[in-house]
């Protein structure tokens, strides 16, 4: 698609129904891992509560921080930007770009603020659970080869759906302000 093929008009109504629905996506997103983490902080409160451990407490503590910190942090990357409304193409563009960085942001950067505390926490509620024992030992290396996994998943995402999103958009942009005397 060539912003020199389409109207102001065309191509704002375009770049705007594709902004909706990757707002979508990211709703849909940010809703099961909504669920997700209120569900592992009501979880592992429960734990928090019940188990002798110290192990075990704190890292479902840490579960329960972690989780309410990606809570915070999706739903703050999600609302950041304001929804295009009746500005200029070139503005609901360089909005719409923001919005991806953001998420490219989250993704560059999800070892650390989403899987390092949930895997920590997981690593102290196995030892507290078992002990410095085998079948420990066993769990551990489960927990991070998950969390390697998960690391994997992320990162395709950001290459295989964010970044040609971005490049999409910035060329989109380019030929607009092109345009534009």
């Amino acid at each position: 698609m060539s912003a020199r093929s389409l109207s102001d008009d065309e191509l704002l109504h375009f770049v705007k129904e594709k902004a909706e629905a990757f707002d979508r996506r990211l709703w849909r997103r940010d809703l099961l891992e909504s669920i997700a983490a209120v569900a592992v902080f009501l979880f592992f409160g429960w734990i928090l509560l019940r188990d002798p451990s110290w192990w075990t407490r704190s890292g479902a503590l840490l579960l329960m921080a972690g989780s309410a910190y990606v809570f915070w942090r999706l739903r703050r990357a999600r609302t950041r930007y304001a929804a295009p409304s009746d500005r200029p193409v070139a503005e609901v563009l360089r909005t719409e770009r923001a919005k991806v960085e953001e998420q490219i942001q989250l993704l560059d950067t999800v070892l650390w603020w989403y899987l390092a505390p949930i895997t920590l926490g997981a690593l102290l509620i196995v030892v507290g659970s078992n002990g410095w024992t085998w079948s420990a030992l066993v769990q551990a290396v489960l927990v991070l080869l998950v969390t390697g996994a998960l690391y994997l998943f992320n990162q395709r995402g950001r290459r295989c759906t964010y970044e040609p999103r971005h490049e999409k958009l910035t060329r989109l942009l380019e030929q607009v302000e092109e345009n534009t005397p």
